[in-house]
């Protein structure tokens, strides 16, 4: 009876959440404190470094940025951890639960190198090489990769939770994400909707500058827009005139005026000099991709102009005698009809 007193508690021991920690030893800083499934993990996260980044990750989770994913709660409560791979890194924060998803809107990477992905528990904002997601995350497990920090933005450390992220798993549940804040530094941190657009403000500017120092005239060209937009694809985009209704969508055959330009100002194709708009059925006529991902988040009527990286264009391939390789590609397209 003794033995299986024992065994019924060691199961019953493996079935409930690990100890939480106790939140009055930790130090002076602002802490992301996440209820899961298994239990308890608590990250020191890195406001002085990467303060976007963190504005972001505790806005959404304290809904204080007005968002519309936010709709009055909390965003991360109830998500899952959407992929496990084992002794590298666990995934959660999508509010699709598959790894497509994002808040609605995308970061500036904001990489420091003060907190690296080559460590186990280090706290990493997802995205493309291009630009951060803005709410989808990872925790590195094992030895990590520090190779990642050139691709994404570590922005918090784990501090309290070594077995609970060790037991966590694919389809366990996030529960709720809270924000600690100890000490008066961290507590005159300001996560707000101004505090957001002025951090935000601050690192595409320093983003600009380091493209800068290879790309001169992309730049220029950036910056003598009256304001700018990114996508997650590294393509910068201003829209002149609103559209109307809906978008296009694969299999549409979309009618456009264009003015194709290299960063320097030479038009290298126009369908407006030609007088004679241009069609496309989306999907089996070819074009660029960053001009395909632009009609596709555009509404009849719209005008905009896009600032196309090389990888999105023609990468290192020379054009017609016209495009050097590896040139940023300047576009203003005017989507005139959909069918």
């Amino acid at each position: 009876m003794k033995r299986l007193t024992i065994f019924a508690a060691a199961v019953i021991s493996l079935l409930l959440p690990l100890t939480a920690v106790d939140q009055e030893t930790l130090g002076p800083g602002l802490y992301g404190v996440m209820e899961t499934s298994r239990g308890e993990m608590v990250f020191e996260l890195d406001y002085t470094h990467t303060p976007l980044t963190v504005t972001s990750f505790a806005g959404l989770a304290e809904n204080s940025l007005s968002r519309e994913v936010l709709k009055n709660q909390n965003f991360y409560d109830g998500l899952t951890f959407y992929r496990d791979i084992e002794n590298y890194a666990l995934f959660s924060g999508d509010p699709l639960n598959d790894g497509t998803g994002d808040p609605g809107y995308s970061l500036p990477r904001e990489q420091d190198f003060t907190l690296t992905c080559g460590e186990p528990g280090t706290l990493v904002m997802t995205g493309l090489p291009t630009e951060s997601n803005g709410s989808s995350f990872f925790i590195t497990k094992g030895q990590g990769d520090a190779y990642l920090d050139r691709i994404y933005t570590p922005f918090g450390k784990l501090v309290s939770g070594e077995k609970v992220l060790a037991a966590l798993r694919q389809g366990d549940t996030l529960i709720s994400v809270s924000i600690l804040r100890r000490g008066a530094e961290a507590e005159a941190f300001p996560i707000d909707d101004e505090a957001f657009a002025n951090r935000y403000r601050t690192a595409r500017e320093r983003e600009l500058v380091l493209l800068e120092a290879d790309y001169p005239e992309t730049v220029s060209v950036i910056r003598s827009l009256p304001e700018y937009d990114k996508t997650m694809s590294g393509i910068y985009y201003y829209v002149l005139y609103e559209g109307f209704g809906e978008k296009p969508k694969m299999g549409n055959t979309v009618a456009v005026h264009y003015t194709g330009m290299l960063t320097d100002g030479t038009v290298f194709d126009s369908s407006v000099e030609r007088n004679q708009p241009f069609s496309i059925r989306i999907g089996t006529d070819s074009v660029i991709p960053g001009w395909l991902e632009a009609i596709l988040d555009m509404k009849t009527g719209e005008v905009r102009t896009i600032v196309i990286p090389p990888a999105m264009a023609y990468g290192s391939r020379s054009v017609g005698g016209i495009i050097p390789a590896n040139s940023w590609l300047v576009f203003q397209i005017q989507l005139l009809s959909i069918e």
